[in-house]
């Protein structure tokens, strides 16, 4: 039988990967092991932690409520284990190099962030808000946060939420103009943000729940930035769509109205990854494992 933190390890990637041959890989296992000690788990615990078919793999409700426990304990318990070593440690002095993008509450990751590696006053933080998407290689980055589709298993991931998209304005473009009836008519008949596509000199297409999408006509407003998307909406200036993780704080404050809720898309997942490699230095491994509650604590759903 296996150790049981070795069977929570098990656990906690087969949750990120939702797939036990990609887990067995990642861990340097056999895929019976991964498959045995998920048994094991259940067995002890009572409780169906995946619902497995042919197709696919999902986590049960008790499966979702287990994981960020277990990881929380895994980090503690290698905080625990490695204390004393860690703190006195080389591999505590050093660099860690964080590149995001500049659309989350990037003051209070930071704050926490900071209060958290308290203990490692010669660990350097280097934080690299951009909107482009660096070459983690090449830019020598040691994590990175971002909005997007998961990447290969070239890297460790882990993911913090859904990200999905919503049509939003201020009441009071709302009171002036009135509440669209349609997509189209929103397209053509209202004044719209876009948001500049960098890599093709395009703006991005505004997409939809139904699997439409449209380019915005003749839009009011055209930024290179999410950030200033979000000030020209909450100027009153145009409809826009922007992410939810971003526009929740108006919405609840009714500085902005969600229109068209059934048309949300969320086709994307908000994650931190680091390059998967065998030896990994130890100050990389604590600001990846801290930055990760951070995360899912601000960013939970």
């Amino acid at each position: 039988m296996l150790d049981k933190l070795d069977a929570l390890k098990i656990f906690c990637t087969a949750a990120e990967t939702l797939k036990f041959r990609e887990t067995a890989n990642r861990l340097g296992l056999a895929p019976q092991i991964v498959t045995r000690a998920i048994a094991e788990l259940e067995k002890q615990l009572g409780e169906m932690l995946f619902l497995r078919n042919t197709r696919q793999m999902t986590l049960t409700p008790f499966g979702q409520q287990l994981w960020p426990k277990a990881e929380k304990l895994l980090a503690e318990s290698e905080t625990l284990f490695n204390a004393d070593r860690t703190q006195n440690s080389r591999d505590m002095t050093g660099r860690v190099r964080v590149t995001l993008p500049p659309l989350f509450e990037n003051q209070d990751i930071v704050h926490h962030l900071l209060r958290t590696l308290s203990p490692y006053p010669d660990l350097t933080i280097e934080w690299l808000p951009t909107d482009a998407h660096l070459n983690i290689i090449d830019e020598q980055i040691d994590i990175g946060i971002r909005v997007g589709s998961v990447p290969d298993n070239r890297f460790i991931v882990k993911t913090v939420r859904s990200v999905g998209s919503c049509i939003v304005a201020a009441p009071e473009l709302i009171n002036r103009l009135g509440e669209p009836e349609s997509l189209r008519s929103l397209q053509y008949d209202y004044p719209l943000s876009a948001l500049n596509n960098r890599n093709s000199g395009r703006v991005w297409p505004w997409q939809f729940a139904d699997g439409s999408s449209f380019f915005p006509v003749k839009p009011a407003f055209i930024a290179n930035d999410i950030g200033s998307e979000l000030a020209a909406a909450l100027a009153a200036r145009t409809f826009s769509q922007l992410p939810d993780i971003t526009v929740r704080p108006y919405l609840q404050r009714g500085e902005l109205v969600n229109l068209f809720p059934e048309q949300n898309f969320s086709p994307y997942q908000l994650y931190i990854f680091r390059p998967h490699q065998p030896l990994i230095p130890m100050r990389i491994r604590v600001v990846f494992d801290a930055l990760t509650n951070i995360l899912r604590e601000l960013f939970h759903e």
